[in-house]
């Protein structure tokens, strides 16, 4: 996945327990699991998304819908999008 990111960014949610607020990501490639500087993220909202990606970062054409997903705590709502970014894209 040369130069490619998967991004998973919060889109919209009823609460966080975990304190992430709309906008808060983190990044997947090939190198491993990257955040901005001081940003925390749910382990939970992580594993949701870690199997999805897994072994599939050299394709990420199924990427080109941004798909949603969804946190597993269901009152919170927790929603975030995937998407393939290119690296010069990175914060």
């Amino acid at each position: 996945m040369s130069g490619r990111r998967v991004r998973c960014t919060v889109e919209s949610m009823n609460y966080s327990a975990c304190a992430l607020k709309k906008g808060d990501y983190f990044e997947i490639d090939a190198e491993g699991l990257h955040m901005p500087d001081g940003q925390s993220f749910c382990f939970f909202a992580i594993g949701t998304v870690l199997p999805l990606v897994n072994g599939r970062l050299d394709d990420t054409e199924w990427l080109d819908s941004k798909p949603l997903l969804q946190c597993p705590d269901p009152p919170e709502a927790l929603w975030m999008r995937l998407e393939a970014i290119d690296e010069s894209e990175t914060a």
